[in-house]
């Protein structure tokens, strides 16, 4: 009887190690974006691989961009064709436009997507924490992503820097952090996602959606006018790149 016990024991031993060595990932993710083009630049590709997997996805847009300086060249070509000159609000609910458009073509579900409109060049992070302490409260458990604290640019880092508190506190219990695909070769990550192949046609239809030039319907090929480069490596790379937090256990 004594050996049945002692094998029962060694059993659930194993089987509760080899429960934490395949552990499932969260079934929902929120990413956020501190502007529009940042969800499928660098987070585009790890959203298709969850919605791929079935997961729930949810994206935050942060901002509406409306520091951005293309602005100016949007308003020349406009003047080129003989068409009124935008304004910075008209501007930023473009911006908003094809974040919508790209995110529908990443196939993320309408009631997922959240619009905030916090001051583009400006982010600070206490705010970004009130909008994922929101988020949290709404798709409890889930795994929280956004661009890396190491980020160069000050809104990226803000949202990162958000996120890596929340994460250390325990609020958060999952975290990832993304590197800009401007910066790809710059900073180190951990890992990558890939666009799964079979939606390698939405990814391209992602990055298409700042390359629209539609001023009847309000759209004016803002994200590719702003980071032409940006979005030809995004489609040339066609993943992304991720680290854990410093000291994190992700």
């Amino acid at each position: 009887m004594r050996i049945i016990y002692v094998s029962l024991i060694l059993l659930f031993t194993t089987l509760l190690g080899a429960c934490s060595l395949f552990e499932k990932e969260p079934e929902t993710s929120v990413f956020y974006s501190p502007h529009a083009d940042d969800e499928t630049l660098s987070l585009g590709p790890s959203i298709l691989r969850q919605i791929d997997k079935g997961n729930e996805v949810a994206v935050v847009l942060l901002s509406h961009g409306e520091a951005s300086q293309s602005i100016k060249q949007v308003n020349e070509k406009l003047k080129d064709k003989d068409l009124p000159a935008i304004s910075k609000e008209e501007f930023g609910n473009s911006r908003v436009k094809e974040f919508k458009k790209s995110v529908e073509e990443l196939g993320v579900k309408p009631e997922n997507v959240y619009i905030y409109d916090l001051p583009d060049g400006d982010i600070q992070k206490e705010d970004v924490m009130k909008i994922m302490k929101e988020m949290d409260k709404r798709y409890p458990d889930a795994r929280h992503h956004t661009l890396s604290y190491n980020d160069p640019h000050r809104d990226h880092a803000a949202s990162g820097a958000a996120l890596k508190e929340l994460a250390d506190d325990g609020t958060i219990s999952s975290a990832l952090f993304y590197l800009p695909v401007q910066e790809f070769e710059n900073m180190d990550y951990d890992d990558s996602y890939a666009v799964p192949e079979d939606l390698a046609d939405h990814y391209q239809k992602s990055l298409a959606a700042y390359r629209i030039w539609k001023p009847e319907e309000g759209l004016y090929s803002i994200g590719y006018t702003s980071v032409k480069p940006y979005f030809e490596e995004a489609g040339r790379y066609g993943e992304s790149r991720w680290h854990n937090r410093v000291g994190g256990d992700d």
